[in-house]
């Protein structure tokens, strides 16, 4: 692991300090409510948490792609659901019009966001369909340079709670996937027909959203959705493989803690060499983890080509967290599988940070594709 520098340290403690104070107290009761926790948005952005690779000029602290990381795996260790809030609004909305905003639309919308005075979201996945194919696609209708959308949206991450969306939407139906564009949608405009409740992330709001003839503003040029959905994808890939790195690391110390305390014939169950092997697994699972994730940060902040590395990161990660949580409870035996206790709040979390996307984000798929092209 590399070392990390005086300022990423005071960085990563003050992360770690606020999720202890402001995310860990809540985290319990809003998982089991599916409450959303509004009042940590203002809060996070308070810390400037939320001005993360943002230029100053819009209230931003210029930290690089590592910084936004930590605060992934830091607020993962305690909420996940914090943790996706947050990255929805960085990765997916803010960095998204940082980067394909015109000057007119970082102006608007930048400040307020670094502020914690609106929150982003993304709306990406089609209810019933793959992107672009069902009969609920969303489609743009262009008047002059104006836009309006018509559609359906499912999985819209900060869904119901966002107040204004990065849409993906089709421009040119004749031309599939490459005829997709980007565009901002603010929420007044649109209308939440449900929310989803899911068996994790359950204090992460996700939603369906309907647009009928909605005003939407283009991001980026014409055609370029795709191209835009692909980085978006990557980054938050890689984001929420450190929200995994978290979790991974809270539930490893639980579970040698508790193997350490729970007597069974006498003894501590970690004299048992099948709880062993286990608690082996975990570590290495989470050893290889943070080592590819760490190396997938390193390509976006050295400005290198990161889509594939991200691609082998996810795919990875899907396995590995899913042996991790597996282990978790397996470990604690039947105190991991109560909910009173927070294992099985782990192994559902860890579960849902990868299964939001549509069949298209397979990483095999797009692995497969570069190897056979």
């Amino acid at each position: 692991m590399k070392k990390l520098t005086e300022e990423r340290q005071l960085i990563v403690k003050g992360l770690a300090d606020f999720a202890k104070a402001s995310l860990e107290p809540i985290a319990y009761d809003d998982d089991r409510n599916a409450r959303f926790p509004k009042e940590i948005i203002k809060k996070i952005a308070d810390k400037d948490f939320f001005g993360f690779t943002i230029p100053k000029e819009f209230g931003g602290y210029e930290a690089d792609f590592a910084s936004v990381t930590d605060m992934a795996e830091e607020f993962g260790r305690v909420s996940a659901s914090a943790a996706a809030i947050a990255m929805t609004h960085l990765v997916m909305a803010e960095q998204t019009i940082l980067k394909y905003g015109t000057d007119e639309q970082k102006k608007k919308y930048l400040p307020d966001m670094v502020k914690g005075n609106k929150l982003g979201g993304y709306a990406y996945v089609e209810p019933g369909a793959s992107l672009a194919s069902g009969e609920n696609k969303v489609v743009a209708a262009k008047n002059g340079s104006s836009y309006t959308l018509t559609g359906k949206k499912t999985f819209v991450a900060n869904g119901g709670a966002a107040d204004l969306y990065v849409v993906v939407a089709q421009t040119n139906e004749a031309e599939g996937l490459k005829g997709l564009s980007a565009f901002i949608v603010e929420a007044a405009d649109v209308k939440v027909t449900k929310n989803v409740d899911k068996l994790g992330l359950r204090s992460f709001p996700t939603a369906e959203l309907e647009f009928n003839n909605t005003k939407a503003q283009l991001l980026g040029a014409e055609n370029d959705g795709l191209k835009i959905a692909k980085e978006i994808q990557a980054r938050v890939d890689i984001a929420f493989a450190a929200i995994g790195v978290g979790i991974a690391k809270t539930a490893l110390e639980e579970s040698v803690k508790h193997s350490k305390t729970r007597v069974q014939f006498g003894f501590p169950i970690s004299k048992i060499p099948a709880v062993q092997w286990m608690l082996a697994e975990m570590a290495d699972d989470l050893h290889i983890l943070n080592i590819l994730t760490d190396k997938a940060v390193a390509c976006v902040d050295s400005g290198e080509d990161y889509l594939m590395e991200s691609t082998y990161l996810k795919m990875f990660a899907k396995k590995a967290t899913f042996e991790i949580g597996t282990n978790a409870v397996q470990v604690h035996g039947g105190t991991g599988y109560s909910r009173e206790a927070n294992i099985e709040r782990y192994f559902r979390d860890l579960r849902g940070l990868f299964n939001l996307e549509g069949i298209n984000e397979y990483p095999q798929k797009i692995i497969a594709g570069n190897l056979l092209k």
